[in-house]
């Protein structure tokens, strides 16, 4: 009886382990930013910073419970007011820093890195002469 009550044991313990290591995996997935996406929260633009490759369309999701823009500081993209729980897209294909701002709320300000594809069509592996 001993041996089944441990081994009844030892499986919750292993459940409640399991079920901690979900909750824990599936709040820290909720928490974070989609890839090319950004999230205008709390009066701020997350991430700050997005680093993304030539060709790559960015979404913005208005998280706020008031309506922001998304303006470039070049006057290359502007999304005119985003409702709350709107969305704006813009797809970047040159290289650059792209800042930009909520017209708005003028202190919030954030950029788009954008870098050209790696390629590995210029790639030259190591001689191997000598060897």
């Amino acid at each position: 009886m001993k041996t089944l009550n441990k081994q009844s044991e030892s499986r919750s313990i292993l459940l409640v382990a399991f079920v901690s290591l979900i909750f824990m995996f599936s709040s820290c997935m909720d928490s974070t930013t989609p890839l090319n996406e950004v999230y205008i929260k709390g009066m701020a633009f997350m991430p700050a910073t997005l680093t993304v490759t030539t060709g790559t369309s960015v979404k913005w999701t208005n998280k706020d419970a008031v309506s922001h823009t998304v303006t470039s500081d070049a006057g290359l993209f502007d999304s005119n007011d985003i409702a709350p729980n709107g969305k704006y897209s813009h797809t970047f294909s040159t290289v650059g820093t792209f800042n930009y701002h909520c017209s708005i709320h003028t202190s919030m300000t954030a950029k788009i890195v954008v870098n050209a594809p790696s390629t590995m069509s210029n790639y030259t592996p190591p001689s191997t002469t000598g060897y």
